[in-house]
């Protein structure tokens, strides 16, 4: 990913049920966990004709690692793997940081994400909507004993681990109808997340 021309610093907060609402449901055990799921394709106001419907989910495992400065994911049978982020160093603050360009979107289902061996993590997330901006997203900090459950359409990239190589536990919509948004693209902007716990309680 190249330099951006700018970036927002987006806000770091713990992942608690106050900060995930509207994005997700926080969780601890994974076994009874669920997953909202949403009827594809998606109408309108016309009636869905024959065989369209709901999907099911599928249970996957999936690695987020670090190679360098640039942070991958690989291994997930829905996932198309590649580049989540690329570390930086601020200067002014000797802090480390990642940028974040690329995010998606499922619009057939929920999706759910927790460490498998409880590692740190962040989840960027930002609601549902066709004009996201860098303004609607936030950072959630996990310390690996929890994940979150997000809603259908929530804007989310992989799970950023703070170090080394993390394996997660996911559940996903098995339609797997996903949209893209590349920000450097549509506003000339990356996300900009702190790769620390965040200073509040």
């Amino acid at each position: 990913m190249a330099t951006p021309c700018k970036y927002y610093d987006v806000p770091l907060k713990k992942l608690n049920s106050k900060n995930a609402e509207g994005l997700g449901t926080v969780f601890t055990d994974f076994e009874d966990v669920e997953i909202e799921l949403c009827k594809w394709p998606n109408p309108g106001k016309r009636p869905l004709i024959a065989r369209g419907g709901y999907g099911t989910f599928i249970e996957d495992e999936f690695k987020v690692y670090w190679r360098g400065s640039t942070v991958l994911s690989a291994d997930h049978k829905n996932a198309r793997g590649g580049a989540a982020g690329k570390a930086v160093v601020d200067p002014e603050t000797n802090s480390n940081y990642v940028l974040v360009n690329w995010l998606s979107a499922h619009l057939d289902a929920g999706e759910a994400f927790i460490p498998k061996n409880g590692e740190p993590s962040i989840f960027l997330l930002a609601p549902p909507g066709d004009n996201v901006k860098p303004e609607d997203f936030v950072a959630l900090y996990s310390d690996g004993s929890y994940g979150i459950s997000i809603h259908p359409g929530v804007w989310h990239t992989a799970p950023l681990p703070l170090s080394g190589e993390v394996v997660y536990k996911n559940k996903q919509g098995s339609i797997y109808a996903t949209v893209d948004c590349l920000l450097l693209k549509e506003q000339d902007t990356c996300l900009k997340i702190p790769l620390r716990k965040p200073q509040e309680d």
